[in-house]
């Protein structure tokens, strides 16, 4: 009974580590919006025709550390911005994600925004073919 005790506790310090998990932290993120557009950023010093993901996420909990994690997905790949932000309680940030790698010529363009620890939901953008 003891080693499965011991199992079972090193089985959650383990996945708190790997997955972020703060018993302290009591934030709790929303995502209240999530927009994509064709965008020109900057890279190494020379303009280059990406995606813009943006965001709204609220902090729905008392202050602490939300993960937000932006995805975009097209014709030609995946790709993935992620970042740790402190929020204050019921605070709201707009964050904006800029994806330099997909070309003018990519196709069904989509964008996912997730965070945790919060509400289970994802929100999705999707470009409108013309």
């Amino acid at each position: 009974m003891g080693n499965f005790i011991f199992g079972a506790i090193i089985a959650v310090l383990g996945l708190a580590y790997v997955g972020g998990w703060d018993p302290g932290n009591e934030a709790v993120g929303e995502i209240v919006t999530v927009h994509q557009m064709p965008d020109v950023g900057v890279l190494d010093g020379v303009p280059d025709a990406g995606v813009r993901v943006k965001a709204v996420v609220k902090n729905a909990g008392k202050k602490g550390v939300l993960r937000v994690r932006a995805k975009l997905s097209t014709s030609e790949g995946e790709w993935v911005r992620e970042q740790q932000l402190h929020f204050d309680a019921d605070e709201t940030k707009d964050l904006r994600w800029f994806f330099h790698e997909p070309t003018v010529n990519a196709s069904n363009v989509q964008s996912w925004v997730e965070v945790s620890p919060g509400v289970r939901s994802v929100k999705e953008s999707k470009k409108k073919e013309a």
